[in-house]
């Protein structure tokens, strides 16, 4: 599924131009494997540290066209409520016991679970479990997904300027 789904996000932006900041779109970009363990891991920012981000694909790599990750996320973690201004973004839980906002929608998601979520829709997410949970997102098109190598142990302030960077805006606090 989530195979097909990357297929899809892909062809579905093949002829996409690139926003205004983004890499533009390249009709052939170089195949990518990353095996386990190869992919650049990152620190969240402050408050948010034990949650981990490693970056599957780059906008970069892809061709402007995917930016794919991976988040352990801490017992009790979670973004505030979040909308991003040019991306449509996809999260598959991997594992965990993770809560969803999703416009103005709280629930409670098992592992398997997709969400789609177009550009400009509130949302965020929690792990409401006692372990780490995992979970896969993709952003189309890419380049949101260089702001996690960028906020590593950054302060609030810091964190809302790369926030801003990346065309994301807070619309709401976290999922409590």
């Amino acid at each position: 599924m989530v195979a097909a789904l990357l297929l899809f996000l892909a062809s579905a932006t093949a002829h996409a131009a690139a926003p205004a900041g983004q890499v533009p779109h390249h009709r052939n970009p170089e195949p990518l494997v990353v095996l386990p363990g190869q992919a650049p891991a990152y620190r969240g920012q402050q408050g948010r540290q034990s949650d981990i981000t490693e970056l599957l694909a780059t906008s970069e790599q892809t061709g402007g066209k995917l930016g794919i990750f991976r988040q352990t996320i801490a017992p009790g973690s979670g973004p505030p409520t979040h909308i991003h201004m040019r991306e449509v973004e996809f999260l598959y839980v991997l594992s965990g016991d993770f809560k969803v906002r999703v416009a103005g929608r709280d629930r409670q998601v098992p592992v398997g679970t997709f969400m789609f979520v177009p550009r400009m829709t509130a949302h965020t997410f929690k792990n409401v479990g006692s372990q780490p949970g995992v979970l896969l997102f993709g952003v189309s098109a890419g380049g949101l997904e260089k702001m996690f190598a960028e906020r590593q142990d950054v302060d609030a302030a810091t964190n809302m300027k790369l926030m801003k960077k990346y065309h994301m805006v807070a619309v709401g606090p976290p999922i409590p």
